[in-house]
Parts: C-alpha cells; sequence; structure tokens
C-alpha cells in the first residue's frame, strides 16, 4: 500500500476527528490482553513479559508480531554480529508497528506534541 499508513478508528475518536472525515463503520475492534505464542523460551519470555508490562496498547491480536520481535531481541541481545541488514530491517519494522520506539508512539497520537512540559527545547526558549 502506497502512502502514508491509516489512522486507526480508536486513535481518531480519542484525538477528535482532527480531518473531520466520516469515521468507518463496521471496523473490527480487537479486545484481551495478548497471548504468549508457543515457542518462545528463556530470555524470549523475559521479554515477553515486559512488553506486556509495558505495552498497554496492544491487545490480542498482536501477539504473534510481539512474539516475533522477542526472538529478534533476544537474539540481538545474544550476538548480534551475525545480524544481516534484512534482519535488522525486521527488528525495526516490528518495533515500529508495535509502538516501541518515541516516533512510532508519537504518529500514533501517544506523545502530546507542542506542549511546553513536553518540549525538549522548551526550557532553552522563553516565551515571548
Amino acid at each position: 500500500m502506497r502512502g502514508r499508513a491509516p489512522v486507526p478508528t480508536e486513535l481518531k475518536i480519542a484525538t477528535g476527528n482532527r480531518g473531520r472525515q466520516a469515521l468507518p463503520v463496521g471496523e473490527p475492534m480487537p479486545q484481551g490482553e495478548p497471548v504468549m505464542p508457543p515457542g518462545l523460551e528463556g530470555r524470549e519470555v523475559e521479554l515477553w513479559g515486559e512488553l506486556v508490562g509495558m505495552c498497554f496498547w496492544l491487545k490480542r491480536p498482536d501477539s504473534y508480531k510481539m512474539g516475533a520481535w522477542c526472538k529478534l531481541q533476544a537474539d540481538f541481545e545474544a550476538g548480534w554480529l551475525k545480524w544481516t541488514p534484512g534482519i535488522w530491517n525486521q527488528w525495526r519494522a516490528l518495533g515500529g508497528e508495535l509502538g516501541l520506539d518515541p516516533s512510532a508512539r508519537a504518529r500514533m497520537g501517544m506523545v502530546k506534541r507542542g506542549t511546553k512540559a513536553e518540549d525538549p527545547a522548551a526550557k532553552y526558549f522563553k516565551a515571548a
């Protein structure tokens, strides 16, 4: 799909539907906590627990994507030198889709932008 990824309806509603476009009808709304997929072991299970504890926005349908990211992250921690550029891209893409980096969370609307308290440059500049 070309262009910008569509904004989830839940996020449109939470941010006040800034574009004032009609909201989709009948869109599936996933429910439930993520469920650990089979095959995770050791550090992968620890990472899973960390993700579930931190990422309150993830739901049950995100479970397998979370499991894949946990496997890649555990592999990275064990010896990342064998990684190829393709694996790096998978790791980065999965993390971004799950909201594991600041720019992904900002795109999801989870970071208030433009407020003085959140603006890192605010402490260097006084309001006119």
